[in-house]
């Protein structure tokens, strides 16, 4: 994982450790627009992940990740189904 993508997995595993689920497709979809962490910070009330030292970065980096994966991989490859919050943390370890 790169080290400048460790804070927003840090706060997106916090979300998912409080028991937060979103759907994979608003969380593809939110991705490729660059507004997730805009739209994650607001509805889950945290500041810190609607605006962090490498957000540009961390969003052109899940564009990319989304636009080389379907949904097709996320099970295969990267063992998630459900949550879009699991599949964050996995795009992001694999950065």
């Amino acid at each position: 994982m790169s080290i400048e993508m460790e804070f927003p997995t840090l706060l997106i595993n916090h979300l998912i450790d409080k028991g937060a689920k979103e759907e994979i497709t608003v969380v593809k979809e939110k991705s490729l627009n660059r507004t997730l962490f805009t739209y994650l910070g607001k509805k889950y009330d945290m500041p810190d992940l609607a605006d962090f030292a490498n957000k540009s970065e961390t969003e052109e980096y899940l564009e990319g990740w989304f636009n080389t994966y379907n949904g097709s991989d996320y099970k295969r490859k990267f063992n998630v189904e459900n949550n879009g919050l699991n599949l964050l943390v996995a795009a992001l370890i694999f950065s």
